[in-house]
C-alpha cells in the first residue's frame, strides 16, 4: 500500500496556483490573511508560516470565498464605503414656537457676562457694608444742603457789611449784594447745580 504525499505551499505559491486555476486576482498577503482570519478552513493550512495543501486549496477556496469578499479583503485595494442614509433636515419651529433672534450671543457668552455681573454686585455689598461706598441719593442731599448753607451766609455779607461798615450807602451795600450774586450763578452754571441751589 502506498501513502500520498501531500504537497505543501507557501502562501506565494497558493495564492499563484489560485490565480492560475481561477482566474481570480489573489496575493500571497490576501491568502495569508484569509487563512489568519479562519476563512479557509485550518485543514489546508499549518500555523506558522503559512502552507497550504495544494490538492484542497483551489476547491476550498472557490467553495469559501466569494469574489467580491476576496477583492474587499486583498491588501490595497479600497473598497467602496456603504451608502451614508441621507441627511435629514433640521426640524423647523412650529409657527406659534419662538424664533431665536439672531442679534442675541451665545448661550456661553451670556453666562460670563451674568457671572461677571454677579461678581459686581457682590463687590459693591461688600464695599457698601465696609463704609467704601455711599448712595448717591444721600451724597446729593448733602451736597445740596452744604451749598444752600454756604449761598446763605454769602448772601448775608451785605448785611454785615452794613453793620461793620457805617458809612456804607445803600448803593454801595447793593453793589456787593450784585457782586456776591454773580459769583454764586457763575459757581453754579460751572458746577451744574440744580436749580434750588442757584443764586
Amino acid at each position: 500500500m502506498t501513502v500520498a504525499t501531500v504537497q505543501l505551499l507557501s502562501a506565494g505559491k497558493g495564492a499563484e496556483l489560485i490565480r492560475a486555476k481561477t482566474g481570480r486576482n489573489c496575493s500571497r498577503q490576501n491568502l495569508d490573511k484569509l487563512v489568519k482570519q479562519g476563512k479557509l478552513p485550518r485543514s489546508t493550512a499549518s500555523a506558522s508560516p503559512v502552507r497550504v495543501r495544494a490538492d484542497l486549496l483551489v476547491e476550498e477556496y472557490l467553495g469559501n470565498i466569494d469574489q467580491r469578499q476576496a477583492v474587499r479583503d486583498k491588501p490595497g485595494v479600497k473598497s467602496e464605503p456603504a451608502p451614508s442614509p441621507p441627511a435629514r433636515p433640521a426640524p423647523r419651529p412650529a409657527a406659534d414656537e419662538p424664533v431665536e433672534d439672531d442679534d442675541l450671543p451665545a448661550y456661553t457668552i451670556s453666562q460670563q457676562r451674568k457671572a461677571y455681573e454677579q461678581a459686581n454686585l457682590l463687590e459693591i455689598e461688600r464695599r457698601q457694608k465696609e463704609g467704601q461706598l455711599v448712595e448717591r441719593e444721600s451724597v446729593l442731599n448733602t451736597w445740596a444742603q452744604l451749598i444752600n448753607s454756604a449761598k446763605s451766609k454769602l448772601l448775608g455779607v451785605k448785611t454785615a457789611c452794613r453793620q461793620r461798615i457805617p458809612h456804607l450807602t445803600a448803593e454801595e451795600a447793593e453793589i456787593v449784594d450784585g457782586l456776591i450774586r454773580d459769583a454764586l450763578e457763575a459757581l453754579a452754571a460751572d458746577a451744574g447745580c440744580p436749580e434750588q441751589v442757584q443764586a
